[in-house]
């Protein structure tokens, strides 16, 4: 990247930078950290369009005083722009410090940050009901259509996988049905990945902000709780506590109340969406040449089996 480029991008939103540090961590875009009190990002792999929907969708949020990053608009107006020939944005710098007591690195054994954060998710669910945003999300990250893809590749011809096929294939004509009647099942802009790593606290441990809404879409809203489970709703070894899921279930339930068919199916939308999450695991292990001994290769594979298990 040339620093004129991200120092034309700055200076048409109306900020003269005098301190700009990359930011580590980002799985799939760039980010700096502007004079301490913004943050540019450079997209990846998000299309202009994906990119307009998300930032008016957080745009929509924060105005609302939901507690996220709001995007900082050019002097034209704009929401977003280019850096070396990709759709970037810049947003408002978000105080706090991510969860630390994390196992793996994303599992949280902190059940009361876990209820919170289905309570925020409900918030925001409750927040963007009923609301359309200008640009449009693919449909490439939702759970079903992930499935379906892993289902239709030469890997679901696997030996090692074959009980877990069974399985996902069980799941997928299930969800594939609701989809087909999609009655009293609440959709709307989704996260997709409220998970602790994309939380911020200050020193007592409340949320301050939830960021990185570059893989939200729009779908059932009761995926949001698959993340949010696989995160709080394990047992310090790995698998799935369903004491702990169903405390989240609760927490989100008391602020956005869940309808009947919502209730009943709270567990299949949480399984599918790990599920999604272990079949794009194993793709990218196998993609990779590595082997696969086990289903269980990947947790997230392994906590819709323990699900699936339970049920």
């Amino acid at each position: 990247m040339s620093a004129s480029d991200l120092t034309g991008f700055l200076r048409g939103r109306g900020v003269d930078a005098l301190d700009v540090v990359p930011l580590l961590g980002g799985e799939k875009n760039r980010s700096w950290l502007v004079d301490d009190a913004f943050v540019a990002r450079s997209y990846s792999s998000s299309t202009p369009a994906e990119v307009e929907y998300e930032l008016h969708a957080t745009e929509f949020l924060a105005a609302r005083g939901f507690p996220t990053p709001t995007p900082i608009r050019a002097d034209d107006g704009s929401l977003w722009g280019w850096i070396d020939d990709r759709p970037a944005a810049l947003f408002t710098y978000a105080a706090g410090t991510h969860p630390t007591d994390l196992i793996d690195g994303y599992f949280s054994p902190d059940l009361h940050l876990g209820r919170n954060t289905a309570r925020l998710a409900a918030q925001l669910h409750m927040l963007t009901a009923d609301q359309t945003f200008p640009g449009r999300r693919t449909t490439r990250l939702d759970p079903l259509e992930r499935i379906q893809r892993f289902l239709r590749s030469p890997y679901a011809d696997l030996p090692v996988l074959r009980d877990a096929i069974r399985h996902l294939t069980d799941l997928q004509r299930k969800i594939a049905a609701v989809y087909a009647n999609p009655a009293d099942l609440r959709q709307g802009l989704v996260h997709n990945d409220i998970s602790a790593v994309n939380l911020l606290l200050d020193e007592p441990g409340d949320i301050t902000a939830l960021i990185d809404f570059d893989d939200c879409m729009t779908s059932f809203q009761l995926y949001d709780l698959g993340r949010i489970a696989e995160t709080w709703g394990r047992t310090p070894d790995r698998h799935a506590d369903l004491t702990r899921i169903k405390h989240l279930i609760e927490a989100y339930d008391a602020t956005r109340p869940l309808t009947t068919r919502e209730a009943d199916l709270a567990l299949d939308f949480i399984a599918t969406y790990a599920a999604a999450t272990g079949a794009d695991y194993l793709t990218n292990m196998l993609d990779a040449g590595a082997k696969v001994d086990d289903p269980a290769d990947s947790y997230s594979m392994l906590f819709f089996l323990d699900l699936i298990g339970e049920q």
